[in-house]
């Protein structure tokens, strides 16, 4: 057993041990009277421990006693050759890894691996300590990987806030880059965390930091815990409008779901997503070369079916309250809501113009629909599917789109406007292109 002591009474204790010896020396050389009750009065031993160390001071030195008895003897727990020339060729798998990932994956891969048992046994491999993979990495000069700072100095003396008492009344959002595969290329993730619990929701890697990308981390987490009460994300355009009381095409998705958005000042005031940002960067570098994830799509996968799960049973804390504020989805049909929409008028034919391709409207039956030219309805293109649905009345109506007439883009030159006469002549010539391009499919 190991008692917790510090180094201060391990001191007086030795301290003790000497003076008590150096009185029972004195006491065989006729230097002093002392009986063994009065030497162990002074010293905090027993009179039987006194008369034990008076009769091993008569075959040893004061020096030899005061040394432990297995100092310089070799520990059972010794690592073999074998067992160090193992663990070095493991680590060659992985040269920038952190000691704490390191450990664990060195113990979930091989000591406790079933199908490692009998490699296990033949190298007389044992679960060590992060002090014993720390000494290795300081014995061989491994690489250990800088541990990054959520936030600089100057927020460190900010108190920190007191998580939310219930899972999904906060959930963090954040993307960010990184070049997952270490081939040059980065890859956005794009990352859900529960304020109350820490732990890593769902997430979702896209070539950049875009709206597709956080539709398909929304459609994760509504779908697997419910709706939320509240997202808390940074100022990127994407989530929040620079015009105030606008919402952006992600906003409207939210209030349809009724999600509050709220808007961070800093990122040390979503320090949780942001220290998450960094684990899974330090960690799931390595955990891609370990399971072998060769693609995004791949990626994705494991990581919403498997990843969050491991981290969280590692990193995540049960809430204070372990009653639940995510709402379930019920009869909510999110394929009308996470949509990109706009307004637009009914041309000739029925016929909408959407994304330079012409649109036909269907009515329940797929014949088409009649609604009166010049009709400003709503159009939703859902971000994921592709699909491009209307709402006219409040009801949602299929389109077809018109095969073979593609609109062409209008071409952006750059020009010179010297004046305003000159300016409204060349919108002017733009109208009456776009009228005749739709009265030209019409017929």
């Amino acid at each position: 057993m190991y008692y917790n002591i510090t180094c201060k009474e391990v001191y007086f204790i030795m301290h003790n041990k000497s003076y008590a010896l150096k009185l029972i020396q004195e006491k065989q050389n006729g230097l002093n009277d002392y009986s063994y009750s009065q030497i162990a009065s002074l010293t905090g031993y027993k009179k039987l421990q006194i008369i034990r160390l008076s009769n091993q001071l008569k075959e040893k030195d004061i020096d030899s006693m005061l040394v432990h008895g297995l100092t310089n003897k070799p520990s059972n727990n010794s690592p073999s050759t074998k067992e160090i020339e193992f663990i070095k060729n493991f680590k060659n798998k992985y040269p920038v890894i952190s000691i704490t990932q390191f450990q664990d994956i060195y113990h979930e891969d091989i000591i406790w691996n079933p199908k490692m048992k009998d490699i296990v046994k033949q190298n007389n491999l044992k679960v060590r300590s992060y002090s014993f993979y720390e000494s290795l990495y300081e014995k061989f000069n491994w690489f250990k990987p800088i541990r990054h700072k959520c936030f600089s100095k100057e927020y460190d003396s900010h108190p920190l806030r007191e998580p939310s008492p219930q899972r999904g009344i906060l959930i963090m959002i954040d993307g960010t880059p990184h070049d997952w595969f270490q081939n040059g290329k980065k890859y956005s993730l794009h990352l859900a965390i529960d304020d109350a619990s820490g732990e890593a929701l769902c997430g979702w890697f896209m070539h950049t930091e875009c709206l597709e990308g956080y539709v398909h981390m929304l459609e994760i987490l509504v779908t697997k815990y419910g709706i939320p009460e509240n997202i808390y994300c940074d100022k990127h355009t994407i989530l929040i409008s620079p015009i105030d009381g606008n919402l952006t095409q992600f906003g409207h998705m939210c209030e349809d779901l009724g999600i509050n958005i709220i808007a961070a000042n800093t990122p040390q005031a979503k320090g949780k997503v942001e220290k998450w940002n960094n684990t899974i960067q330090n960690r799931l570098i390595n955990d891609i070369k370990r399971y072998k994830i060769e693609s995004i799509d791949e990626l994705n996968k494991f990581f919403n079916d498997y990843y969050c799960n491991y981290l969280n049973q590692k990193y995540a804390y049960e809430p204070k309250d372990n009653n639940s504020a995510f709402v379930t989805l019920d009869n909510i049909n999110l394929s009308n809501i996470l949509c990109i929409r706009d307004t637009r008028t009914i041309l000739n034919g029925n016929m909408i113009s959407w994304n330079n391709n012409y649109y036909q409207i269907l009515d329940k039956d797929n014949s088409i629909k009649q609604i009166y030219k010049g009709t400003e309805i709503q159009v939703f293109e859902n971000v994921l599917t592709k699909v491009v649905r209307i709402k006219y009345y409040n009801i949602f109506y299929d389109t077809k789109q018109i095969e073979g007439h593609r609109q062409d883009p209008v071409k952006r030159e750059q020009m010179r406007i010297d004046n305003q006469k000159q300016l409204e002549q060349v919108l002017r010539e733009r109208d009456e292109r776009l009228k005749a391009r739709a009265n030209k499919v019409s017929s």
